[in-house]
């Protein structure tokens, strides 16, 4: 506060108390003046105290538009993100300086001198001489004043509230009062108010301007008469008609006060300021309309909190429990609560996609990312102290909330995109774009959300469906023309897609899907058919866990340890012969209990549980009379199509899914939507596949079991009858090095001769003696 009249009372106002109080210390000093001056203070003491305390308290460092201007010009950009006024405004102030380095309209000095300028006019103790300390200055019409220096966006940091009464659309008035003529109501929709002002300040100096041009473009407003408004004494001689205006304002303003008896305001070119109180019942004078604006501080645009207060350059730190709670619901954060979980577990949520926040070790660096300070130190410190008591107090306050992701109906599907949710209706066979808020659950993170989708209407097929088709039914579809029977083979193709992103669930049907190859013969793992192509394309809709055939041992505790509600397929990958498919009943047809190492075990309920995938480069076996085997799974070949030295690259020219552009993810997921809407219309159909040259190869895919099994029906073959005791003494024999290796015994030899005799179609008949006949 280095303001002469201030620092002037300020000395006299010392000297005058410690004379008063007749105090004798060696050093009295302004605060021994402040504490002993009660009941000697005069009006104008009272005013400079009030001044010292507000400017103190240092309210422009509650003002966003002073603290962001600062730090842009000393280098460091704060977040726009928490700026609470017009940003676009902000900006033109960040453009103005980027332009001059020296330009900085927020001067703190300039601002005291401000305040106490409109303190001092407005309580009534302002004094004439006092308008050379002030730089008060009369130009032509105007008056030129700290108020007109000021920066708009601070003019309301005061000790008190203020008004202002302004001539509503002044020039225009003026002119047209001039020429004696009617205003139009309307006027800034024939020409806009920026445009109208530009016009009237243009004169012959400026460059490629005319008056011909000038009055043209002010003819839709004042018609033939705009000559009369641009005449050639104005436009030929800069400021003419401006100070012709200011001179119509001058008298306006006066007439204004005098109407309404104002003792105490100040000028602000065609307003002035009043403190809030006052009081003015006559707001029309010839013509003249004034209009009242009753808050002069910025419009709060942005709500958008922080989890502290500090004076805005890294000092005055306050947080609170409270205070972090609010800001990391503003952020998202949402507490989950779990049956048998009584720790607290975080995730972060955005568009309802929701990521697990590790927030004992996470939330303290996150917080220090989002200080919004020029000096951050003290904030730091602040946030190191609180993270062991406050910060965890808040996340106790958050409200904590069922983690329940989000899942489809019996009759809709839906994906979530960046652009929204889109989602499919089977009821009205349409797909919309939802907005977020509209949509129920969560949804863990994918990488469909970080893609944008609008319905195909191109009837381009996408390369996944050519694939899909190559795999299915053996042909290249752009080439080659399908049966009726390939056609229904690929549909058949595509309703498994469907079924298998498609996350509702139903008890009484809910297959695992097997994926193998056609005419395997289980002696050379031949692969490349694709089949980790179609996982990899559920994976690009559905949340997928992936488990390699080798390491998911059926007997093992903890196969399912890792897996979470958010999985919605669960993919046993590359299973190896004799896989025990049945060891999964319960898995598929109820709920997963999910033992986690070192923790309780968790039940995923059947609703939430994943739908299964098993694939596999050996025959999948299938007994006849096993109904609740063929239940629960069903198996789809994939043709020779591709192999080892016919790859998807080669045929299509480049990596599917890694390679492809917007056009071709939309075009992908344009197709899923068709194949949902195929499993929603037609269902899940099984493929009816000749399981006799499958089964054998299943049973005897080891050649020297395949080997024993010859030997032994050779020569059991030439009895007429023989039974199950009959194939084992044979296969026991005390000179057969095979026998203790157990390859046939009581449990599935039967099952095994079946499939011999079917496999090399030997007719024998199997009689109630429990012996095979001819």
């Amino acid at each position: 506060m280095s303001n002469v009249i201030f620092t002037d009372w300020k000395t006299e106002f010392t000297k005058r108390i410690q004379f008063e109080v007749k105090s004798r210390k060696e050093v009295f000093s302004y605060v021994d003046a402040l504490l002993k001056s009660t009941g000697r203070r005069t009006t104008f003491d009272d005013l400079m105290i009030e001044y010292s305390r507000f400017i103190s308290s240092k309210p422009l460092f509650n003002n966003d538009y002073y603290r962001y201007v600062n730090s842009y010009a000393k280098g460091k950009g704060l977040d726009l993100k928490y700026f609470k006024h017009d940003l676009k405004k902000l900006l033109e102030y960040y453009a103005k300086f980027d332009k001059d380095k020296k330009y900085n309209p927020f001067n703190k000095s300039q601002y005291e001198d401000y305040v106490l300028f409109m303190m001092l006019k407005l309580k009534g103790h302002y004094k004439l001489e006092y308008d050379k300390v002030f730089n008060v200055k009369q130009v032509g019409s105007r008056e030129y004043n700290p108020l007109t220096s000021i920066p708009s966006v601070i003019r309301g940091a005061l000790p008190f509230n203020v008004k202002e009464f302004d001539i509503y659309r002044a020039f225009y008035t003026f002119l047209c009062n001039q020429l004696g003529i009617k205003q139009d109501a309307d006027v800034y929709s024939l020409i806009d108010k920026r445009t109208f002002n530009t016009l009237l300040n243009l004169h012959s100096g400026c460059k490629s301007t005319t008056i011909e041009a000038v009055r043209t473009q002010l003819a839709c407003v004042f018609g033939e008469r705009v000559n009369e408004v641009i005449t050639d004494e104005r436009f030929n001689n800069n400021g003419t008609l401006f100070s012709d205006l200011t001179v119509y304002e001058k008298q306006a303003i006066e007439s204004f006060v005098t109407a309404n008896n104002i003792k105490e305001f100040i000028k602000l070119h065609d307003g002035i300021f009043v403190l809030t109180d006052v009081e003015c019942d006559i707001l029309e004078i010839e013509n003249v309309v004034f209009k009242i604006k009753e808050c002069i501080k910025p419009t709060i645009e942005n709500d958008t909190i922080n989890f502290y207060t500090s004076n805005g350059f890294g000092a005055d730190i306050k947080t609170s429990p409270k205070q972090y709670a609010d800001f990391c619901i503003q952020e998202n954060f949402i507490r989950v609560s779990e049956a048998g979980n009584d720790t607290i577990t975080i995730f972060k949520d955005s568009n309802n996609v929701i990521n697990p926040f590790n927030h004992k070790t996470d939330l303290v660096p996150f917080f220090k990312d989002n200080i919004n300070d020029f000096v951050t130190d003290g904030i730091e410190n602040q946030i190191a102290k609180d993270s062991q008591n406050a910060i965890i107090q808040s996340l106790q306050l958050l409200t904590p909330k069922a983690l329940i992701y989000n899942r489809d109906t019996k009759t809709t599907f839906g994906i979530p995109f960046l652009n929204g949710f889109a989602e499919y209706d089977n009821n009205t066979i349409d797909t919309k774009i939802k907005e977020y808020s509209e949509v129920n659950g969560f949804f863990a993170p994918h990488p469909a959300q970080g893609r944008k989708y609008t319905q195909n209407d191109n009837e381009t097929q996408s390369v996944f469906e050519v694939f899909l088709c190559m795999v299915s039914t053996g042909k290249d579809p752009r080439t080659e023309s399908l049966t009726d029977s390939e056609n229904k083979t690929f549909t058949d193709f595509c309703s498994m897609i469907g079924y298998l992103v498609h996350t509702f669930k139903d008890e009484s049907f809910n297959p695992a899907i097997i994926l193998s190859d056609a005419g395997a013969n289980d002696l050379s793992r031949n692969g490349g058919r694709g089949k980790s192509l179609i996982t990899k394309a559920i994976a690009e809709v559905r949340n997928v866990m992936l488990k390699a055939g080798a390491e998911f041992d059926p007997n093992y505790l903890f196969n399912f340890s890792d897996l979470t509600k958010s999985h919605q397929v669960f993919v046993i990958d590359d299973v190896m012969a004799g896989f025990n498919y049945n060891s999964l009943y319960t898995q598929i047809s109820g709920g997963i209990n999910c033992q986690r190492k070192g923790k309780p075990a968790t039940m995923i309920e059947f609703k939430e549980s994943p739908k299964f995938v098993i694939t596999t480069n050996w025959s999948y076996r299938v007994e006849e009379n096993s109904t609740s085997t063929q239940r629960r799974f069903f198996e789809y070949q994939l043709t020779d199509y591709f192999n080892l030295n016919r790859t998807p690259k080669q045929v299509f020219g480049h990596v599917l899914f890694d390679d492809w552009n917007a056009e071709e993810w939309q075009r992908f997921y344009s197709f899923i939507f068709g194949c949902v809407a195929s499993y929603l219309n037609d269902g899940l159909e099984r493929i009816e596949y000749n399981k006799v040259d499958d089964n054998y190869r299943a049973n005897f895919n080891n050649d020297v079991m395949a080997g024993e099994m010859e030997r032994i029906m050779s020569e059991i073959l030439i009895l007429d009858s023989f039974s199950v005791a009959d194939f084992l003494t044979i296969y026991k024999r005390f000179e057969n090095p095979f026998r203790l290796d157990n390859f046939f015994n009581h449990k599935n030899t039967k099952q095994l001769i079946e499939s011999y005799l079917k496999y090399h179609n030997i007719k024998m008949t199997y009689s109630n003696r429990r012996k095979w006949e001819k």
